[in-house]
């Protein structure tokens, strides 16, 4: 009986001995870090996590520049589009090719250009010629030029009123009844001065009128209007009046 005594006292001797050891077993093979927060919230510090959050930031960020990038190139690009439409025919340089239709119905054919040489001047040049007769006693034949140097009063270049300083120099055969009169080789020449006015139709297609009154010299000779007809006289002559009448078809570029 007291062996059997002793058996048990001895067993239950070892079995409170081990109890500490089993804890410190336990203490060593599962640390913990003591946080505030409750077991299962608790997080190990984990270094390659941080680096990988970190280099996740960084793709985002580089996937949102991207296409914002693109977006302000694209605006851009349609930032030129816009203003490359927006510059109207009335914010270039003047220039504009003519036809004198005044002339064009009595069979003086004509073509005219003129280009903007300061903020409110413009040089005109006409070229007027009529190589035919209209019928055996009476014809035109004429080659001549007239330019002229246009100060234009409104605020825009090629419309609305001007004013011009133009000169003349032309050469002439001319049939009328019983006469004709030739130039003696000394063209006829002049100046005067105009107003006229461009009435603008569309965007490139306008109308003008223009009237210019100055004076004109020539020296010509006077013949029988016939076949080799006789020489009459050679005469001079100073001319005052009208020197330019223009209702004109005018397209802009």
């Amino acid at each position: 009986m007291r062996l059997k005594i002793r058996f048990l006292h001895t067993c239950f001797t070892l079995a409170v001995a081990a109890l500490p050891l089993g804890a410190m077993a336990q203490a060593v093979e599962k640390p913990r870090i003591q946080t505030s927060a409750l077991p299962e919230e608790t997080a190990v510090y984990n270094p390659s996590a941080k680096k990988n959050v970190a280099q996740a930031k960084k793709n985002v960020a580089q996937t949102k520049e991207k296409p914002a990038k693109e977006q302000g190139k694209a605006r851009a690009s349609e930032k030129r589009k816009k203003d490359k439409k927006t510059v109207s025919v009335s914010d270039r340089r003047y220039m504009a090719l003519k036809t004198n239709i005044a002339y064009d119905a009595i069979g003086v054919l004509n073509l005219d250009y003129e280009v903007q040489v300061h903020s409110r001047m413009t040089v005109d040049i006409p070229v007027m010629w009529s190589l035919w007769d209209a019928k055996p006693d009476k014809a035109l034949r004429i080659a001549a030029i007239q330019p002229e140097l246009r100060w234009w009063m409104g605020q825009e270049t090629g419309k609305g009123h001007f004013f011009g300083l133009h000169a003349h120099v032309g050469w002439y055969n001319l049939k009328w009844d019983d006469r004709r009169y030739q130039d003696t080789g000394r063209p006829l020449v002049g100046a005067g001065l105009s107003y006229g006015y461009k009435l603008p139709l569309s965007e490139h297609w306008g109308a003008e009128f223009t009237v210019g009154f100055g004076y004109a010299n020539m020296k010509y000779d006077t013949y029988y209007n016939i076949d080799n007809g006789a020489q009459i006289d050679t005469r001079i002559r100073h001319y005052w009046g009208p020197t330019k009448v223009g209702a004109s078809l005018v397209y802009r570029f």
